[in-house]
């Protein structure tokens, strides 16, 4: 996308930061984004732009998939939204500091702030999925769950985020062999 939505750049430019108390030793400094995973209060104009933003681009640059996948707690919502948009199912990626025993498959993720379990269900081998995520920061989530989805035998299609801050999204292009898609870059 050549271009950044104004919502979109707007509400960059509007986030705060926060410190986040990882450990006693490690405090990492986080953008509040109300499009991220710890946004509140989102007006409907941004919703609505970044949904029809996002269906766009999935629309024009990743055309064969089965379905969404999206990982709680930020690209669940967004993976929803773009998957009603363009009549495709969604798969969310539930997140948990514990274990259940009702999952297919959970996996530890460790974040630069934090860490908890990704839970995967409902995949079936030969599946082709797209990723829809809110924010690629390092990679890492992103990372965690193509390594699954390829252990399982899901194929990743592409990532289509909103946004990617620095350019870890195109070293992650170039390790997972498929298209890092975002709305905007910081």
């Amino acid at each position: 996308m050549s271009q950044m939505p104004a919502r979109l750049s707007h509400s960059i430019h509007a986030a705060k930061t926060v410190q986040i108390q990882k450990d006693s030793a490690t405090v990492y400094p986080f953008k509040l984004y109300a499009f991220g995973e710890r946004g509140t209060y989102l007006e409907p104009e941004l919703m609505l732009e970044l949904t029809d933003h996002l269906a766009a681009g999935i629309e024009a640059d990743f055309p064969a998939f089965d379905y969404i996948v999206s990982p709680e707690p930020g690209g669940h919502t967004w993976g929803m939204l773009a998957a009603c948009k363009l009549h495709k199912p969604v798969n969310i990626l539930r997140l948990s500091t514990e274990l259940y025993e009702d999952f297919q498959i959970c996996i530890r993720r460790e974040t630069a702030y934090n860490e908890n379990f990704i839970c995967f269900d409902g995949f079936k081998e030969g599946d082709r999925v797209l990723l829809v995520d809110d924010v690629i920061s390092s990679g890492a989530t992103i990372r965690c769950i193509a390594a699954q989805l390829k252990l399982m035998g899901v194929t990743l299609v592409g990532v289509q985020a909103i946004l990617a801050k620095g350019a870890h999204y195109l070293k992650l292009e170039q390790d997972l062999g498929v298209p890092v898609h975002c709305l905007g870059h910081v």
